[in-house]
This record gives structure tokens, C-alpha cells and sequence, in this order.
């Protein structure tokens, strides 16, 4: 069996493991038959091993390590970095017929058989994506979502859906998170617009236990609460959702994929993780600042206004 190795760009973050998924994904729609090696400058295998589109991770921190990955029967090598010399040259050392990567003004940048310019301003996953299809074009919005679709088949049981999904949570630390009292204040603007009936998901992973204790005290009404759950029902939920309000977060990449009309908010402008598409917006705070409690609950509501106006389904069923 031909052999495909992926270089992802691999840091210990949720989110930097998600941005992948579609890639991944879409080459094995692609190339059905062809064994797909990821490789891994960081122990993340767990990320990977569970999907049905890579037969196999390597963990190699050294060059040597990354040479000896590549199988006499590789055919196309993806290399997902784009700051690195070292996969462009491994690739032409081993002579394989197809290589992919990111054209960055270096000096080996010649030895991609097919590349893309890296645009540091655009979403990660977007441009993964776009640099598969250099190879063979395909559309990149359905790529994402399709494999968002395959994660959420995986659940081990039903998921109860909402009109609205709120990502309070963010690993990095509290300079990341927008806060309860902003969330449901905004939940209440919504309401006004959508309808007194309007339902509520509040995603909330371990770290964020002062969060779920205050929306625990708080009990409002048609507000659900998703605790620590797995992936497969993050997508589920995100991809049967009208709107998504997420902080910069992990789970916030799978509902960028899903395509579903969503409002990132972040401390400062951060493109590379941000999607941007007609059915999105990205708030941060006023020029100057990086203190995300400085943007306020009106620009919020203006923005998930905007992002329904492109999807107008939710706000259809409310008038």
C-alpha cells in the first residue's frame, strides 16, 4: 500500500491538533487505498489514533527521526509547518514524487513539487486545506464539515440540541475568557430578538470550575450545561446549532468547521485562528487593549445579529 506522510505543526493545544482534522479527513477521501503517517514533533498521538483517516503516528523529535519516517513507498509528503526548512529537504533527499508546503520566502521553498504561499493572516485550517488542493481542487467549507459530521457520528448517545451555543472556557488562562455575567446578559439580549423561548448549551471543560459553579447558582431557564463531555458531542451539538458564541478556545475550532454561523471573541486580533467567512465575526476589544472584558455585551449582540442575517433561519422562526 502507497504510503502519505503528513508533518503536522504539533503543539500540546487542542486546538492545534483540531485545525488538522479536515486535512486529514479530505485526503482520505482523496486517496482511499493510500496509508496516511502522521508525524509529530510532540507526544499527541492520542489525537490522532482514534481517527479512521491515519493508519499510523510517529513521534520523532529529531531529524534523524523524521527522515526514517518516511517509507520507501511514500508517493506525496504534506508538511504543515511553514517556518522549517528541514521537510523540504527531506522530501527531495528521499525523491518523493509529490511534495507539499508552504511557500515562505526561503531559500528551499523551490523544492516543493506543489505549494502555497504562506499568508500568516489567514485561519490555519483554511489554509491546510488549500494547500492539499493544490494537488486536487475540492471545496474547502465542506471538507470541515464533513468531518466535523464523521466526529459527531462517533457519540455513544443521543445529544440534546439548542438554538444557541455558548463557549465560556479557554485552557490559556482567564485574559481569554469573555465571563458568565457577559455570557448571560448576552443570552437575555438574544432572547429579546429570538424569542422568549430560545435555548441555550454552555460547553465548560475542567478548568472552568468557577464558571460552572456560578451557572450552577444561576439556573436560568432553557440553559443547558455540557461538562468534560468528548468531542464526538461538541460537533454533534455545534453542527445541529443556528449560532455559536465561543471564546478563543479548543472546542471553538470544531465550531469553526462545522461551518455554523459563530462569533469568536478574542483579547487581541488573532486571524490565524480565526475563520473568517460571511457567517462569521471576530470581537475583540477596543483598539489599544487587550483586556477582553472591555468589549462590551452590545458589540457581542450586533455581531450575532450580523452572522444570523447570513443564516436567517433562527431569526425567521422567532418573528
Amino acid at each position: 500500500m502507497a504510503s502519505i506522510i503528513v508533518f503536522i505543526r504539533s503543539m500540546h493545544a487542542l486546538g492545534d491538533q483540531l485545525v488538522g482534522y479536515p486535512l486529514l479527513y479530505q485526503l482520505h477521501q482523496q486517496y482511499p487505498n493510500h496509508q496516511v503517517t502522521v508525524v509529530a514533533h510532540d507526544p499527541v498521538g492520542n489525537y490522532y489514533t482514534q481517527l479512521p483517516w491515519v493508519h499510523q503516528f510517529v513521534h520523532a523529535t529529531t531529524a534523524a527521526q523524521k527522515y526514517r519516517s518516511i517509507a520507501k513507498d511514500t508517493e506525496i509528503i504534506i508538511a504543515l509547518h511553514h517556518s522549517s526548512e528541514l521537510y523540504s529537504l527531506l522530501g527531495a533527499i528521499k525523491r518523493i514524487p509529490v511534495r507539499l508546503g508552504f511557500k515562505n520566502k526561503r531559500a528551499t521553498d523551490f523544492l516543493w513539487t506543489h505549494r502555497l504561499p504562506k499568508d500568516i493572516d489567514q485561519y490555519i485550517g483554511l489554509a491546510n486545506l488549500q494547500l492539499l488542493g493544490t494537488l486536487r481542487p475540492f471545496d474547502p467549507s465542506q471538507a470541515a464539515r464533513h468531518s466535523m459530521a464523521w466526529l459527531a457520528s462517533q457519540k455513544a448517545a443521543p445529544v440534546e440540541h439548542t438554538d444557541v451555543v455558548f463557549m465560556v472556557g479557554g485552557g490559556a488562562g482567564t485574559f481569554k475568557r469573555w465571563g458568565i455575567a457577559n455570557y448571560t446578559a448576552l443570552a437575555l439580549r438574544l432572547r429579546h430578538h429570538l424569542g422568549p423561548n430560545t435555548t441555550f448549551t454552555c460547553i465548560l471543560g475542567p478548568a472552568e470550575t468557577d464558571e460552572l459553579a456560578q451557572l450552577q447558582q444561576l439556573n436560568l431557564p432553557n440553559f443547558r450545561l455540557l461538562v468534560s463531555r468528548p468531542l464526538a458531542d461538541i460537533a454533534d451539538l455545534c453542527l445541529n446549532a443556528k449560532l455559536i458564541v465561543a471564546n478563543d478556545c479548543g472546542p471553538s475550532h470544531i465550531a469553526q468547521n462545522t461551518g455554523t454561523p459563530y462569533v469568536g471573541l478574542f483579547n487581541e486580533p488573532n486571524p490565524e485562528w480565526f475563520w473568517q467567512r460571511p457567517n462569521t465575526r471576530a470581537v475583540t476589544p477596543p483598539q489599544g487593549t487587550i483586556d477582553i472584558q472591555s468589549v462590551s455585551v452590545e458589540r457581542v449582540e450586533a455581531a450575532c445579529m450580523a452572522v444570523l442575517e447570513r443564516s436567517p433561519t433562527l431569526v425567521a422562526a422567532a418573528a
